[in-house]
């Protein structure tokens, strides 16, 4: 199985997807850096007071870092992953893999850890990358946000793609690559309409709205660690902020049993994936 680990990730670092993300990526963390660096110049001169400063950089940071951060691990998420299992199946490539003394159960998981691999040292990577241009722009990130916070919001941020990952794997086995890509993406913005609808029937005080956002999130569970990331790093700030996932009221920060319901959300997908590749017929 370390072979198959191998082969998927180096594969996947050579696909032009991952070298086009790489330079978007690059790009993204330099215009970020403007942007804050020449709102934090903006809001001094205009001699606002530093809780005004701190939180208008925050929302900036929460919003334009985090938020479109995720998309982009996301976007990589289906990208490498949507046609690992199919497109080798359609192309018949899968027999000179399956026919060697290889369990169709390494087969997949050997699939899984490789990309799984990647993601997370990528989201490490983008993530670390958010928290140094924000101390590169005078915010002590450690003492302001806390040490701890920002290490769990590393796991739940990374947790994100691996969500993903297991879900496009399962499409995989069952539809073509093409559909599978669909499927993934409509899943995926199924997600963020529910977070959408979760904060906004929260905000209003609409119950409908918040059951059928909830709804929607047990569906694609994935924006709902992206809600849970924001509420653990600015939990110690003292101010909520609005909308794109970045609430901090309580009564919108995910409990503990839906950290259950995405954990087995993930690893039951992924033991689907495998159970249905040992049933199919790949001839």
């Amino acid at each position: 199985m370390r072979a198959i680990i191998a082969s998927t990730f180096k594969e996947a670092v050579r696909k032009k997807i991952f070298m086009l993300i790489g330079i978007i990526t690059f790009i993204y963390l330099a215009l970020l850096y403007i942007f804050l660096s020449f709102s934090m110049n903006e809001l001094k001169k205009n001699n606002m007071d530093l809780l005004i400063i701190f939180k208008n950089i925050s929302l900036f940071t929460a919003v334009l870092g985090f938020y479109f951060s995720s998309m982009l691990v996301t976007f990589l998420s289906i990208m490498t992953s949507v046609g690992t299992i199919s497109s080798e199946i359609e192309n018949g490539a899968i027999q000179a893999v399956i026919t060697k003394p290889i369990k169709r159960s390494h087969f997949i998981l050997g699939k899984y850890l490789g990309l799984a691999i990647l993601l997370v040292l990528y989201s490490c990577f983008i993530y670390a990358a958010i928290i140094g241009i924000c101390s590169s722009i005078g915010i002590s990130v450690t003492s302001t946000f806390g040490l701890i916070p920002i290490l769990k919001g590393l796991l739940l941020f990374i947790l994100q793609p691996l969500v993903i990952l297991s879900l496009s794997f399962f499409g995989g086995v069952i539809f073509k690559t093409i559909t599978n890509g669909i499927f993934v993406m409509a899943i995926y913005i199924l997600g963020l309409i529910g977070g959408m609808m979760e904060q906004i029937g929260s905000m209003i005080s609409n119950d409908i709205l918040i059951k059928w956002g909830i709804f929607l999130s047990l569906i694609s569970p994935a924006d709902t660690l992206y809600r849970e990331m924001i509420s653990t790093i600015f939990s110690n700030v003292g101010f909520e902020m609005p909308l794109f996932g970045a609430a901090t009221q309580s009564n919108m920060t995910p409990s503990i049993w839906m950290n259950v319901y995405i954990a087995i959300y993930t690893l039951g997908l992924l033991f689907l994936a495998v159970w249905k590749f040992r049933k199919k017929d790949i001839s």
